[in-house]
Parts: C-alpha cells; structure tokens; sequence
C-alpha cells in the first residue's frame, strides 16, 4: 500500500477544477494529479481503470513544470540495468527489460559495457550479457518516441578491457550514440525538464581524449568507498554520490542490510535537507557479499531471504518503510539506483515518484460528503437564524 499522499496541485488559472488535474486511483484512494492527462485519458476526469497506475509510471515527468532542474527530482533507477539475461545468481540484478523498466517508472539507467571486435556490448563486470548498447538505445529511442514528456539519464561505464578492437571506447560510444544524436543531450551543464523531453542525458563513465564537454563527467567515480563522495566537474557542478555495495569482513544477511541500510537513509536525509536543488544524489541501495564464509545475492540483499528459521526483509522493503513513514509532500531524494525494484514489496517505484508532488486535496467520495456535510450545516444555520428572526 502507498503511502497516504497526494500528487500535486496545478497551476490555478482556471475556475474549472477538471482542466486542471485528473484521477488516479490507487487501491482505495484516489490521487489528485496535475496538468493535462497523458494520451487516451482525456474526457472525464475520473480515473478508476486499472491502466491508471500504468498512466503514472509511463508519463509521470509529464506531470511536471518544465522549468524544474533535474537533480531536484526524485528519479527511480536501477543498477545494472541490463543485466537481465542470465540468472546466474551474482551475474542478474533485473528481472525486468528496459521496456519493463521504463514501464514501471525508472529513468535512470546504469549501463556497464565493454569493447569486443570493434561492438560495444552490455556486460556485468567478466560476463557478457548477450546484447548490444546499441540494442538497448534502440529499446528506448522507441519508447521515448510514444512518450515524449518524458526524459532519461543513461550512465555508460567501460566495465572490462576491450578485446581484439582497434577502435577506442570512447571513439565507439561517440559513433552509437552519433547515429541519434536528436536523441541525447550530451552538454555538462544542468538540465531542466523542459532542456531533455523526449531526450536522453549521458553520463559519462568512462576516459579519454577531449572529453571535456561530452556528458556529464563522473569518471572520478570512486570504488566501493565507505562514506559518499562528491565529484567536482569542469562547469563545477555537484554529483554526490553512495555506491558502498561491498563490506570489509564476512557480513551476515541481517548485518550487511542493516548496514547497507544506514548507507542509503543517510545520503536520502542528505538529498532532502540540501536547498541546493542544482546538487545531483545518487544514492546506490545494491550490495552483495560473496566469500568462502557468506554468500549473498543481489536478489536476496534487494528482496530478503531467509536467515536461519528467520526471514530477513531487503532494501526494498526498508526504503518503502522509509518512505511510508515521511510526511507526505514534495521531497526530493534524487537518484534512487535499485536492483529488483519491482519484487519484495508493493508501490516502492510509486511511492518514489509520488515524492516529486505536493500534497492537493484529496478528491474522494468522502470529501464530497464532507462538502454537503458543511452545506446542510450551513443551511441549518441559516434556518434557525431565520426562524429567531420571525419570534422576534
């Protein structure tokens, strides 16, 4: 169940409350949401189909002001994005595909690739994954085409060492993404929404020669540090970033949660609190634990697993506990990169998007009773008003 929060209010130029929002309901609320409805929406703005959850994750940047920065959102992500092909229990992170994923609600993709035979292939650190980056761009050229409220950020890491290639990687990512170029804003200043609509922002994971002004430069990425860290970039733009996804010692299931959850509600406390709403967060809530004493999925750290005769919840479930337990209203916790987001609770990429809105009324049935609760109260009054009169 999501927490108990509304999308937010409009702007109020006109008299006429169903031009300003539509419906979406959600179990047995009923959430107000703002602007103009998506496509196949229009006409009463009651919204009571199941499809209208599907209207909130598919178009929810539609919904938002174009003069909005992006690092002041709140944007679902995933880690790993494409590592969906194998079920190998250290090599898969998503069960969803990147439509899926799109779908859903995600807009921040993490793409680790290598170079082999001249291909910029999808890898998971040694693995290969069985796809192409250009097969994955295809995916989301595509999606974006039927929805162009929205936008994308795609962070491309060199993940391994290039094989039998005589080009650069560098010089083969430049060539994909040159072959759409209309796609991808490419600049290393800060976007607006109304800057990317329809667009892709890169994030630039990886070296090379005259590199200064191609994405936005996060090779200083650092590996597996404790604490989060800031990247400093040539316009001095801000990118603070967690990405603690390994412990020093053996870790137990309930310890390396507990501590991986202390990672992640840190740097969302931090992302809320800063008034600097040009300041990117990314906040990584992956980890795994792999050694000759514990052996720790992805899928377990994200979803749960049993501990003994005891079961331990995931991230997942921990960030949606945090989530339900905030004030309802508009909050921004930035980039939220998740592995499995879907699985081990219900509404996490929901709750995550609805953070991006302030609370409106609330427009159910029982605030319709409350409005003639008022009205026949009112009438009453007036009546017995009216009746002191005439006794006078």
């Amino acid at each position: 169940m999501l927490p108990r929060m509304m999308c937010a209010k409009a702007r109020m130029n006109s008299p006429r409350i169903e031009e300003q929002y539509y419906f979406v309901e959600k179990g047995n609320d009923t959430f107000v949401a703002p602007g103009t409805p998506p496509n196949g929406t229009q006409g009463s703005p009651w919204r009571t189909s199941p499809a209208s959850k599907g209207d909130l994750t598919q178009h929810w940047m539609g919904l938002l002001d174009d003069e909005i920065p992006l690092p002041a959102l709140t944007i679902p992500g995933t880690h790993d994005s494409a590592a969906y092909t194998h079920n190998w229990p250290f090599v898969a992170t998503q069960h969803l595909k990147i439509v899926g994923q799109l779908n859903a609600g995600i807009r921040y993709f993490d793409l680790r690739c290598g170079l082999r035979a001249d291909v910029v292939e999808m890898v998971h650190g040694p693995t290969y994954l069985g796809l192409t980056l250009e097969k994955v761009l295809h995916h989301m050229y595509t999606w974006l085409s039927r929805h162009p409220t929205e936008t994308l950020i795609v962070q491309i890491k060199e993940d391994r060492r290039s094989e039998r290639s005589s080009v650069h990687f560098m010089k083969a990512i430049s060539d994909v993404v040159t072959m759409n170029s209309d796609r991808w804003r490419t600049a290393n200043t800060i976007p607006t929404l109304g800057d990317l609509r329809g667009r892709i922002q890169l994030f630039r994971r990886f070296a090379g020669p005259s590199l200064l002004a191609y994405g936005m430069d996060v090779s200083e990425w650092e590996d597996n540090p404790a604490d989060p860290f800031t990247i400093y970039t040539l316009h001095d733009v801000r990118i603070t970033i967690q990405d603690h996804y390994k412990f020093s010692g053996a870790q137990t299931l309930p310890s390396l949660i507990t501590k991986k959850g202390g990672n992640v509600s840190e740097l969302l406390r931090r992302a809320s609190n800063d008034k600097d709403r040009d300041h990117w967060y990314i906040n990584f809530v992956s980890a795994y634990e792999l050694n000759v004493f514990f052996q720790l999925t992805p899928h377990e750290i994200a979803v749960g697993g049993y501990w003994g005769f005891r079961w331990i919840v995931g991230m997942n479930v921990r960030l949606m506990a945090y989530l339900t337990a905030r004030t309802p209203g508009r909050e921004r916790f930035g980039i939220v990169a998740m592995d499995f987001p879907e699985q081990g609770t219900d509404g996490l990429l929901a709750s995550l998007i609805l953070t991006n809105f302030e609370p409106a009324i609330r427009s159910t049935w029982r605030s319709l009773a409350g409005c003639i609760l008022m009205l026949v109260l009112c009438i009453a009054i007036w009546l017995l008003l009216d009746r002191c009169a005439v006794l006078r």
